[in-house]
């Protein structure tokens, strides 16, 4: 799994950027169970996929106009 590019975020819709935070944190949420049960091979999948999520609500955050002022 690839880290996502932050350049590559700010070309998606609001509406898109939102429904791949809400498929992104269920796909970690799976990922956390599966590492608890012993399933998960690659455990950098975890931190990569919560970075991913952070630069997705960072690029959300910033078109909001109160963070421009």
């Amino acid at each position: 799994m690839k880290a996502l590019k932050y350049a590559s975020l700010t070309e998606l819709t609001d509406a898109l950027l939102t429904k791949q935070i809400g498929d992104n944190r269920s796909r970690l949420t799976a990922l956390k169970f599966q590492k608890v049960v012993g399933q998960l091979d690659n455990h950098a999948q975890i931190k990569t996929l919560r970075r991913d999520i952070a630069r997705m609500e960072t690029a959300l955050r910033e078109r909001k106009p109160e963070a421009k002022a």
